[in-house]
């Protein structure tokens, strides 16, 4: 029997999108729900209202943008900390409670850079919603016009905060007509790649914002300088004069230095030069027994303690004492120990204020080339004003295998040279034979030199072998234009002091040391605080490079007998420390440069050198110097004057918290916030122009559900080909917004 029922195919539900009329946009049915309000007027309002506010609210990042600027800009300091309300955070350097200080300020300095950090975050955030607010604006107005925004953009406002997003190949392609898309202008493909371009651009800035805010944001700890104050002019140096003025030395007056009684300094500077002798035989000791370092000796005045500075070009440079002399009252009114003065230059707040602090002067120094060596001396007398004195035994700086016989051109009370001057030291020494032993200090305007290779065509080796030869002919012999470089240098200005050597038999014999003086004007520098510069040390600095033309200068040899306290023609007490160390390690000196020595008295001959070097030190650091007040309105090559006649400029230095643009970063984060203000108003002017009006992710979503598929993706397959078809945004009569999708090819 047949079935009663009879196959019927089974019914499959349609998938697929049927195609609507977008453009009809009448209600839906009565009875049914309505998706959207049917009065939109309040919800409009309100989207006005936040449309504005949120205008408002992204001009108002600019507000501490523009605040961070002008801290950088201005280099402000804060202080010793970096949370210094009113500027007021005592470091308490100069006291004893500064280290304990200095750790309470560092907790406070980390949890105030925290909390900057936090800052800075909330800077880059705020930053990118409006970078959002912007992309978005833009990707409306080319979705309002044309064929449309590719699917690719219709949300890169919420991708472009992503760094990965610049390398999403959608973002690349999406401009391009799929296969389906009728033919479009060259111009618009274009505008869609510069929209891709400007997003990519500003996924960098977005992901750069958070470092460069962070960079202006924070503080960080500099050296920054006061203004420079105009102290002097400097006229010149009294290093060719003898020693002279009431004020010069303390307890000598003018009568007593222009009769070279110099003894007068010995209650002040005898002392110093015997201190300088203990320091260079303990150090010399300490090396020698525990193989310790020779270690620089100090010297004092006034507050400050000062050391000779050595440099790559074999040069020694000293302190000026008249400039520490100055440099001491700043620095005990800066330390607060001096309370009966006017308020001083530099006021105590600005240097409490700080983690460190240094007082800087600029002022001349002088410096020295100097060697020590062992030969016989030869006199010559060519009249009652002049002779010639040769000492064998001589090497170059720059060629110790090399013996010379070094001739100086002496004058005694000539117009052409200052006078010369000897004095003598008292041997105190058991078994002696010597009582006395000779000290000659002298200036000769022009060197020459011979040995048995060369005499460099001067003539100087006839004149010594023969001197009263016609062939001899002294006004030529000291030519020193004929010398090599090496050699001229020590051949122009040269001083000379000359040693006898106790108990030596041969009454010709001397240990010398020859010298050449430059000057120079380096700033000096000591460090305020009574922890980290317990000894009040100056250091200078800048004190530059002497040219190969630069000549040494004239040096009255009364500077040396100042030094030594000791008058002209006479002896000093042998129970001097210093005398009593040079009696002893001469011989030894005198030996070891003929070869003759015990190597354990290596450190014994070379305490003599430091010995003399600190006599030379302490006698160019009592130079003084002239100076007038600065020009009120110095011109341009007065400033620029800085070899003759330089002004001298009085500063601190201070380490402190600040802001400022000193690093490549710091450039870099300004340029990343200014280009952030750029497309701050940009959106502004955008959104006040345009009026659109950003919609939430959830409205765009919604529209997008209800849009119904017309066949635009038809034929299309992956998401590059997919991403390329284009939208246009239009809004309904009730502000809702409408997907159409280009017409088909």
């Amino acid at each position: 029997m047949d079935s009663v029922y009879e196959p019927v195919p089974a019914k499959r539900p349609d998938t697929s999108y049927q195609p609507v009329n977008n453009n009809d946009l009448s209600p839906p049915p009565s009875g049914k729900e309505t998706p959207y309000p049917t009065n939109p007027r309040p919800h409009r309002r309100s989207r006005i209202f936040l449309h504005w506010l949120w205008h408002f609210l992204s001009l108002l990042w600019i507000g501490p943008i523009v605040v961070l600027l002008y801290l950088n800009f201005s280099k402000h300091v804060i202080g010793a900390s970096a949370w210094c309300p009113r500027g007021n955070c005592d470091a308490q350097a100069t006291t004893g409670n500064a280290i304990q200080r200095a750790y309470e300020l560092d907790r406070q300095d980390h949890d105030v850079n925290g909390a900057l950090q936090f800052v800075a975050k909330a800077l880059e955030v705020w930053f990118v919603f409006i970078a959002t607010s912007l992309i978005y604006d833009i990707a409306i107005l080319f979705a309002k016009k044309g064929r449309g925004l590719p699917v690719g953009y219709l949300l890169s406002h919420l991708e472009f905060a992503d760094i990965r997003y610049i390398f999403n190949p959608l973002l690349w392609t999406s401009p391009m007509p799929h296969r389906n898309s009728t033919p479009e202008k060259r111009a618009r493909i274009i505008k869609l790649y510069l929209f891709a371009i400007f997003t990519a651009l500003l996924t960098i800035l977005a992901n750069l914002m958070g470092p460069a805010t962070a960079v202006l944001v924070l503080p960080t700890l500099q050296w920054v300088q006061t203004p420079h104050m105009m102290n002097q002019t400097f006229n010149d140096t009294a290093v060719m004069y003898q020693p002279s003025g009431d004020h010069l030395f303390s307890g000598c007056s003018n009568v007593q230095l222009l009769a070279r009684n110099y003894s007068c300094t010995q209650e002040v500077y005898g002392p110093s030069l015997d201190d300088w002798a203990a320091q260079s035989i303990s150090t010399s000791r300490q090396a020698k027994t525990l193989n310790g370092n020779l270690i620089g000796g100090s010297s004092q005045e006034a507050a400050l303690t000062f050391l000779l500075n050595a440099t790559t070009q074999d040069l020694v440079w000293i302190p000026n004492r008249q400039v520490l002399r100055s440099m001491s009252h700043e620095y005990l009114k800066t330390a607060g120990l001096l309370t009966d003065i006017d308020e001083p230059e530099y006021p105590d707040k600005i240097y409490n204020n700080s983690l460190q602090s240094f007082l800087q002067r600029q002022g001349p120094s002088l410096g020295v080339q100097s060697g020590c060596y062992a030969g016989n001396v030869t006199d010559f007398t060519l009249d009652n004003n002049r002779y010639v004195r040769c000492y064998t035994g001589w090497t170059s700086p720059s060629d110790y295998n090399t013996n010379y016989t070094k001739c100086l051109r002496l004058g005694v009370g000539s117009d052409d040279n200052p006078y010369n001057s000897q004095f003598y030291l008292e041997n105190t020494a058991k078994n002696s034979p010597d009582t006395e032993t000779g000290v000659g200090v002298y200036f000769a305007d022009k060197a020459m030199y011979f040995n048995k290779t060369t005499d460099f065509n001067s003539g100087l080796e006839n004149c010594f072998s023969n001197p009263t030869s016609a062939k001899c002919d002294w006004s030529r012999v000291f030519r020193t234009e004929l010398l090599p470089e090496d050699l001229r240098n020590t051949s122009i200005n040269v001083g000379v002091v000359s040693y006898q050597i106790p108990g030596e038999k041969n009454t010709d014999a001397r240990v010398y040391c020859d010298h050449v003086t430059y000057q120079s004007f380096p700033t000096y520098s000591v460090d305020t605080s009574h922890v980290t510069n317990r000894q009040a040390l100056v250091l200078m600095d800048n004190l530059g490079e002497i040219s190969k033309d630069a000549v040494p200068l004239v040096v009255n040899p009364d500077w040396f007998l100042a030094a030594w306290s000791v008058d002209v023609d006479t002896a000093l007490d042998g129970n001097r420390q210093i005398v009593k160390e040079l009696i002893r390690v001469l011989p030894i000196f005198y030996e070891a440069l003929n070869g003759n020595y015990d190597e354990t008295l290596l450190y014994d001959a070379v305490e003599f050198s430091i010995l003399h070097l600190y006599a030379l030190g302490q006698s160019l650091s009592m130079v003084n110097y002239y100076a007038t007040d600065p020009p009120d309105h110095p011109t341009v090559e007065q400033l620029n004057d800085k070899d003759h006649h330089p002004i001298f400029h009085t500063y601190a230095t201070l380490h402190v918290w600040a802001y400022g643009l000193s690093g490549r970063t710091s450039k870099l984060g300004v340029t990343v916030v200014v280009l952030g203000i750029a497309c701050v108003l940009a959106r502004l002017v955008l959104g006040v122009s345009t009026g659109v009006q950003e919609r939430s992710t959830v409205e765009v979503l919604a529209s997008m559900f209800e849009h119904r598929h017309q066949g635009e993706f038809e034929g299309l397959e992956g998401e590059g080909c997919l991403a390329k078809v284009r939208y246009r945004i239009v809004e309904d009569g009730e502000g809702r917004q409408k997907f159409l999708p280009e017409k088909k090819g």
